[in-house]
């Protein structure tokens, strides 16, 4: 194995356990009234403010790229920055941590069919199995287990939030293949940060004019410093480091270790349980999963 491919392993297992921290701390957040365009708000604006002065002068060297690029900067910016952390944490409000984080774990067959839909990658059968099991496993976890919840309509929003999240950071890793690789990763990311946080500005507005606008306790400020550091600058720039060694198809393996990761905090610290739905979704997301990537595997 090639140290460039044991550097990507080592980034991309660093960002799945942060970004485990991440689901954990949006549940607290949740628990203790820290709404969650505030939390996401603050999140971003702290870690704008920190990468600022390492990010500035590589940003101003680059800045005709930015510009001609400006659609493309937006848009991958407003699906990881603004929709999938704003989506996460409203997510957390009324599902468990377990049923989120499994529901993360469809991005790396969802993230392979966008591949195809998108660049048009070369996809097998089996591939386009995976994605359909791992997809079944996904509404077996928003169902319940229970097709009659599917025609009830009972079910819960919180899920369905999170899938929406889901298929916005998966729309989200597959676009960065489109970044010119010889711009610097970190100013990439200020450059999205800012982007995202001016989408993000507007709602954390509306959402605060029925409550207060600043944090207003030390646990606030902890959640806040914790995922602005490491569940946005350390995670998300090993994500995108790692994704532009190894490619997104590979680099979304990575992302099975967030629900391991999140489970561990969820059982161990808010009593949440593991039900025979989530074993289902989870037969079924990891079939989909084995299927997809043995041709991967086989290059």
């Amino acid at each position: 194995m090639s140290k460039n491919l044991v550097f990507a392993a080592v980034l991309l297992i660093a960002s799945s356990f942060f970004w485990s921290g991440n689901f954990f701390s949006g549940k607290i957040a949740y628990l203790f009234d820290l709404t969650p365009f505030k939390l996401s708000f603050f999140r971003w604006s702290l870690a704008l403010i920190i990468l600022l002065p390492f990010t500035y002068s590589r940003i101003l060297k680059d800045i005709n790229y930015y510009k001609e690029n400006l659609l493309l900067m937006t848009t991958i910016a407003i699906l990881g920055v603004t929709i999938f952390n704003s989506f996460t944490y409203i997510s957390l409000r009324t599902t468990m941590v377990i049923n989120s984080t499994l529901m993360a774990s469809v991005a790396p067959v969802m993230i392979i069919g966008f591949s195809w839909l998108i660049f048009r990658t070369k996809t097998t059968k089996l591939q386009f199995t995976g994605i359909f099991l791992s997809l079944l496993g996904a509404f077996s976890i928003i169902l319940k287990g229970n097709l009659t919840n599917l025609y009830n309509l009972y079910f819960t929003s919180g899920d369905l939030w999170m899938l929406a999240a889901v298929i916005s950071w998966c729309l989200y890793s597959v676009l960065l293949r489109k970044i010119d690789k010889s711009t610097s990763q970190l100013a990439n990311l200020e450059v999205m940060i800012i982007i995202g946080v001016i989408f993000i500005f507007p709602f954390y507005l509306l959402e605060s004019s029925n409550s207060s606008y600043f944090p207003s306790s030390i646990l606030d400020f902890t959640i806040i410093i914790y995922v602005a550091i490491f569940a946005s600058i350390v995670a998300f720039f090993s994500w995108n480091k790692g994704v532009s060694i190894i490619g997104p198809n590979r680099a979304s393996l990575f992302l099975h270790l967030i629900p391991v990761f999140s489970s561990i905090w969820a059982i161990s610290f808010l009593n949440e349980k593991f039900a025979f739905f989530h074993l289902i979704g989870v037969f079924f997301i990891l079939t989909g999963i084995i299927l997809s990537n043995i041709k991967i595997s086989n290059e």
